[in-house]
């Protein structure tokens, strides 16, 4: 597939992501609006319906307070409280008592706006505000049966909204349901003022026109006020505590998702939770998807358009640049290449590809240079073996003379010997590991020790870290036998040898030092010459150098290692207190 086409998908798949991406956000953002828009109904719903809650409880409040600030009512409800006590002495006293609180229950606010209003004692009935028929007050009902009493009692003169009951005063087979507010007269055992609403009248508080809608009103302490018809009130419990404001839940009875608004009364701590299904109060809705659908495609057409025209414009000096690299052949790697374009990448990606073509060229000369060290290399060291295999068997006859003569060390210096001309005339490869170096280096040592005995010493201290680092075959020997031979060229004392290997900054480096007569000033300015002169025929002239460079000393050394590193090539000569050392290393790799 051609990048054009590429670009073009892949911008065109984008563009239609966020095209996507904005019409499922206008569909979220019109479902959001249509639930704020709900969550807002409620709230109005709820301050209206908690202001109606609160304005009867402050009307069936204000009947409690008008009697318990009346002085002769009071005065009166304390005598029957003592008279009660013992009725038979005080029959007279009782019944104008009742008779008196039953004339100022007995008004037209109370008969207008509550089903019943009664004072009682512990005793039993005292007054109440009506006389119709059917409202008639049972006049033997026993106080302490009343379920709700003990909810009331001790509760210091204030209101007490009990919930859905039958009324405790009427006959129990036509006894209505009502609401109550209570109120206990402060005195010792004076009694409790009842004022009763039907329940068809307080239900009025907490109608709603829409039947979706259901209402859960909750005292303070947790226990249900009301609930709309049919509502499991008992299985939203676990809203009854919550912070007031709206949230979306799942039904615990339906498993659907609702929409809940929780009120709260200041006044009476009535806790109001308005509740209803969510797509009932979506249904109103517009076809949101549907607009969301026509936000999507007018985004994406004039995308895809732009995305075409942008495409093609993008890619034609790709084109060009594609073109170009098509004729590339190792004959024109050093050609300029020119693309117009004013695109700073496109002009970028063409800099670079000719950069690339440069550093194809430079590394195939330096490979080839390489290659011809090596070889010189292998030329060299094959000149001094002639036949490998006919050395092989040589030493192996004197590693069995030696065996038969009983003389150990001959056969040592065969086996050892044997090894070296292994390890330097293997052609499969021309690199190896720093142990594998200071292997082949300690089995040089053995050998030069036999010549000089303990007259030589060599000691190793390699990083274990380094021990992987790759280098070419037998540079470190080579530097180690540059040292012997003109290191101690005038030495007739001990030769002491060191190489230490370590890592620093990221480098690894190996040091060869000596106790010898270190480098002449002359010696050192000379080779230091043709280090320079090897560097620039390499990098800069880019001219073969194996003619230049004779045998396998320092320079040829430096010239293997600089081909492989390059500028992180670290090569030093100097002199030490004691003699000469020789530091080279690279990055680690």
């Amino acid at each position: 597939m051609k990048f054009r086409t590429r670009i073009t998908l892949g911008y065109a798949a984008l563009a239609l992501a966020i095209s996507l991406g904005l019409g499922m956000f206008y569909n979220m953002y019109i479902i959001q609006k249509y639930e704020t828009a709900a969550f807002n109904q409620f709230g109005i719903l709820s301050e209206q319906m908690l202001n109606n809650l609160d304005e009867n409880i402050q009307k069936m409040t204000q009947v409690t307070l008008s009697l318990l600030s009346d002085q002769d009512a009071v005065q009166t409800i304390r005598e029957l409280s003592v008279d009660m006590a013992d009725p038979e002495d005080y029959m007279a006293d009782i019944v104008n008592g009742k008779a008196r609180l039953k004339r100022d229950l007995y008004t037209a606010y109370n008969l207008e706006n509550f089903y019943r209003v009664v004072v009682f004692n512990r005793y039993g009935y005292i007054a109440a505000s009506a006389t119709m028929q059917e409202r008639l007050v049972n006049a033997e009902k026993d106080v302490s049966e009343i379920p709700w009493l003990g909810e009331v009692t001790g509760t210091k003169g204030r209101s007490i909204l009990v919930g859905e009951h039958p009324d405790d005063w009427g006959e129990a087979d036509s006894a209505p349901q009502v609401y109550s507010l209570v109120r206990e007269i402060q005195g010792d055992h004076l009694g409790f003022i009842e004022v009763q609403i039907l329940k068809k009248d307080f239900g009025e508080i907490f109608e709603v026109s829409d039947d979706t809608i259901k209402v859960i009103a909750v005292k303070g302490n947790g226990d249900i006020l009301y609930a709309s018809e049919g509502t499991e009130a008992e299985k939203y419990s676990r809203l009854f505590a919550d912070e007031t404001g709206t949230l979306k839940e799942k039904s615990p009875v339906s498993g659907k998702t609702e929409l809940v608004s929780i009120g709260k009364s200041e006044e009476s701590g009535v806790r109001l939770i308005l509740i209803q299904d969510r797509k009932a109060a979506m249904a109103d809705m517009p076809n949101a998807w549907a607009a969301a659908m026509g936000v999507a495609v007018l985004v994406f057409l004039p995308s895809l358009a732009f995305i075409f025209f942008m495409a093609e414009r993008l890619t034609r000096p790709m084109q060009a640049l594609r073109r170009r690299m098509e004729k590339t052949e190792l004959s024109n790697l050093t050609e300029e290449i020119t693309i117009d374009s004013r695109d700073e990448d496109i002009n970028a990606l063409t800099k670079a590809y000719q950069d690339l073509m440069f550093r194809l060229d430079h590394s195939l000369n330096v490979e080839k240079k390489l290659n011809l060290l090596q070889l010189q290399a292998q030329f060299d060291t094959l000149q001094a073996q002639i036949n490998p295999h006919f050395l092989y068997n040589v030493l192996n006859v004197i590693s069995s003379r030696g065996m038969k003569d009983n003389d150990e060390t001959i056969c040592e210096i065969c086996g050892r010997l044997a090894d070296m001309l292994r390890y330097s005339t293997n052609t499969k490869t021309r690199y190896d590991s720093i142990a594998e170096e200071v292997a082949y280096t300690e089995q040089y040592l053995y050998l030069i020790k036999v010549r000089y005995g303990d007259k030589i010493s060599l000691d190793t201290e390699i990083d274990s870290g380094i021990k992987a680092q790759i280098v070419p075959k037998t540079v470190l020997q080579q530097i180690v036998e540059n040292s012997i031979n003109h290191g101690f060229e005038n030495n007739t004392g001990g030769m002491k040898m060191s190489v230490r290997g370590y890592q620093e900054d990221g480098r690894w480096f190996l040091s060869v030092r000596d106790n010898g007569q270190g480098f002449g000033e002359e010696t050192l300015r000379d080779l230091n010459e043709k280090f320079a002169r090897t560097k620039k025929s390499l990098f800069e002239d880019r001219s073969n150098i194996e003619l230049e460079i004779g045998g396998m000393g320092l320079v040829n050394t430096y010239a293997r290692l600089l081909l492989i590193y390059s500028d992180s090539l670290v090569f030093e000569l100097k002199n030490t207190e004691d003699g000469a050392e020789v530091l080279f290393g690279a990055k680690m790799s």
